[in-house]
């Protein structure tokens, strides 16, 4: 087999369609490939989204409550100093909000 052979054979089957079909098919696999991939990516990064969401919401409940039960310690610690009495060398401690709660009937009294 001389070169002028094996180049007409060659140029014959790829313009027979075999070459041509053979490298479409190849361009169009390539690109399928490369749309599974972008869509197992953007699959990816939505759970990640979603999860992350998820995480940021629980973590704002938990904030939430720990604010609320701050709010409550607060008050308590109110309360509680509202409740103690500045008497502290005598033997008739007395707290300090009855004067106040005295005051408070007399205004609401009137």
């Amino acid at each position: 087999m001389d070169i002028t052979t094996l180049l007409t054979t060659l140029l014959t089957t790829l313009a027979s369609g075999g070459g041509v079909a053979g490298f479409m098919q190849y361009k169009q696999n390539k690109k399928a490939k490369e749309l599974e991939n972008d869509k197992t990516a953007s699959e990816q990064w939505r759970a990640l989204y979603e999860e992350q969401t998820r995480t940021a919401q629980s973590l704002r409940e938990k904030l939430h409550e720990a604010r609320e039960n701050l709010a409550k310690e607060k008050q308590r610690t109110l309360m509680c100093r509202f409740y103690v009495c500045e008497k502290l060398d005598c033997t008739d401690r007395e707290p300090p909000h009855t004067e106040i709660m005295k005051e408070f009937k007399q205004y609401s009294e009137k």
